[in-house]
C-alpha cells in the first residue's frame, strides 16, 4: 500500500482501483465507505450504519451505544482509502478492526447485506425538504439514498452533519462503488 500511496503519477481513481485489486488478491474485504443513516418508521426512526465494500453493502442496525459513539469518517471514506489519498494520516493511525470486514458466514441478526450485482437501481440525491436558508446562505441538512433490488426497496436518510455534504458523498460513492448512481 505504501507503494501505491507514494506513486505521484497515479490519479486518485487509479489508486482506488489498485487498492481494490490488491485487497481482492489477498482475499480481504476492505471498508471503502461508511455512512450513517436512518429509516423513518412510525413512531420513531431506526439508525443504521451503512458499510460499503467492493462487493456489497452491509446495513447494520445501530444499538444505543453505537449511536452515541459512532465517529463516522471524512465524507464517508474508509480508513485505508483515506490513508492512500491523504497526506495527513500515517499507516500507524489506522485501526485494523475498523478497516475491513471479516469474510465469515456468521452475521449478526441486525445485519443485512446486499450484493452489488443484485441492485437494480441506486439513487442518491439531496433532500430539498430539509433546505435551510439563513443570512449565511442555503444548506441542505439531509440526503436521500434509495437502493432497489429485485426483492426490496431500501430508503435511507443521510444527515449531512455526520456524512459530509452531498457533493463530497456523491463523489466518493461514484468513485468507489461498482454501480451506476442516479440522482432520483
Amino acid at each position: 500500500m505504501n507503494k501505491i500511496k507514494a506513486d505521484s503519477t497515479l490519479s486518485d481513481t487509479q489508486k482506488i482501483k489498485m487498492f481494490c485489486d490488491l485487497m481482492k488478491d489477498h482475499n480481504v474485504e476492505p471498508i471503502v465507505l461508511r455512512l450513517s443513516g436512518y429509516v423513518k418508521q412510525k413512531p420513531m426512526k431506526i439508525d443504521y450504519l451503512l458499510t460499503f465494500t467492493p462487493n456489497r453493502i452491509i446495513m447494520l442496525r445501530k444499538n444505543i451505544i453505537r449511536k452515541l459513539t459512532d465517529p463516522g469518517f471524512v465524507a464517508g471514506l474508509g480508513p485505508y482509502l483515506y490513508y492512500l489519498l491523504s497526506k495527513k494520516i500515517e499507516y500507524s493511525d489506522i485501526k485494523k478492526k475498523d478497516s475491513f470486514v471479516l469474510k465469515d458466514d456468521s452475521h449478526p441478526s441486525d445485519e443485512t447485506s446486499i450484493l452489488y450485482k443484485n441492485i437494480t437501481k441506486f439513487a442518491f440525491y439531496p433532500d430539498t425538504k430539509t433546505l435551510v436558508s439563513n443570512m449565511l446562505g442555503t444548506a441542505i441538512k439531509e440526503n436521500v439514498l434509495i437502493i432497489h433490488t429485485n426483492e426490496k426497496k431500501y430508503e435511507f436518510i443521510l444527515p449531512t452533519g455526520k456524512n459530509g455534504d452531498y457533493d463530497k458523498t456523491f463523489y466518493w460513492l461514484k468513485m468507489c462503488l461498482p454501480v451506476k448512481i442516479s440522482k432520483k
